[in-house]
């Protein structure tokens, strides 16, 4: 029994970094293609534009991720409240300060000013509307902020497997009610519904779920590999065709659900070369830096050879992609420098 438990704590789903790798540049693509507004139709087009979406399997690994790490751990009060938030601020804040810092001195304005203050105190998803135009995409790191701060209630809420459900469920209700009701001028002017906590909560709670069932998952998948590949893959297919919205509701919460939560699943059950390797496992452990660092990076593209440099067309498409993913990948590289440099320099003055 021991050893199961040792055999537990050191399991690692390498395969998610993989997942966490194709997510990170599917959003850059998606950007790219809405920062320049190519005119891409058809079917190329259709695909394109659901790259957003893959924002919604960054939450579904972060909730999956925080329940590996701290679920038993808190349940056990095997860790500080005070260690808990230290941990997260420590890995978040000095990278969101340092480009919040970059803005403010391109911006130099008061109102980008009192927006990038708010965003480095990492708790700007408390807002009656988290969308702020410094670091427009840096809404993600509020919610999952925000995820982190209640992360102790979520274990509460999921403290079982049936009060698991039972929280699943009501985090769908609230998510629809986020869509369909509040997203109203009653409410909120403006409102961006994945911009906020609720309506994001069931990516978070589902990977909870996925975690809490991971051994049957497991079992049970890798007896049926080929099976459960084709169905990620044909749930892929409706994902992409599927419309965004039945009889005058949003189901863009649902879709991002039918469609991750199997690939999700998949992914922690088989070995796969190509989602776990050194060049999966190295951007994965840079991804949320990456996802920050894309703004900055196309606001220099346009402001040296323009966002149409390459031309609007597909090849000109892939070409920005490229270069946005590399300087963001160069942007974070020389953060590291500065921030290993910063450390040594602190710890010979201590």
């Amino acid at each position: 029994m021991e050893a199961q438990k040792i055999a537990e704590k050191r399991m690692r789903f390498d395969n998610l970094d993989g997942l966490r790798a194709i997510s990170c540049l599917a959003i850059i693509g998606y950007h790219v293609k809405k920062w320049t507004d190519m005119p891409f139709g058809g079917i190329g087009g259709r695909i394109v534009s659901t790259l957003t979406q893959f924002v919604p399997l960054f939450l579904i690994l972060s909730g999956f991720g925080m329940f590996c790490g701290y679920y038993e751990r808190i349940k056990n009060n095997q860790i500080s409240l005070n260690d808990f938030y230290k941990k997260r601020y420590k890995k978040l804040f000095p990278y969101m300060a340092f480009v919040l810092l970059i803005y403010v001195l391109i911006e130099r304005s008061i109102p980008s000013t009192i927006e990038a203050l708010t965003e480095s105190t990492l708790v700007f998803g408390l807002l009656p509307n988290n969308n702020l135009n410094v670091l427009g995409i840096g809404w993600t790191v509020g919610v999952i902020f925000l995820f982190y701060m209640l992360f102790p209630f979520i274990v509460f809420a999921c403290w079982t497997k049936k009060r698991a459900w039972i929280t699943l469920g009501v985090s769908i209700v609230l998510s629809l009610f986020c869509s369909e009701y509040f997203s109203s001028e009653q409410f909120v002017v403006n409102f961006v519904q994945r911009h906020n906590f609720l309506y994001c909560s069931p990516f978070f709670v589902v990977g909870g779920v996925l975690y809490l069932y991971k051994e049957p998952i497991r079992s049970f998948i890798s007896k049926h590999k080929w099976p459960s590949f084709i169905t990620c893959v044909i749930l892929s297919v409706v994902f992409c065709f599927c419309p965004s919205s039945l009889f005058g509701i949003s189901i863009t919460m649902l879709k991002g659900l039918l469609m991750f939560v199997p690939w999700v699943c998949y992914s922690i059950s088989v070995e796969s070369k190509v989602l776990n390797n050194k060049i999966t496992k190295w951007l994965s452990s840079i991804s949320l830096e990456i996802y920050l660092a894309q703004s900055l990076v196309y606001l220099a593209v346009g402001k040296t050879i323009g966002n149409d440099w390459a031309g609007l067309s597909w090849k000109g498409f892939f070409l920005n992609w490229i270069m946005i993913a590399a300087g963001c990948i160069v942007f974070v590289m020389i953060w590291k420098v500065i921030e290993k440099t910063v450390s040594k320099i602190t710890n010979r003055a201590l």
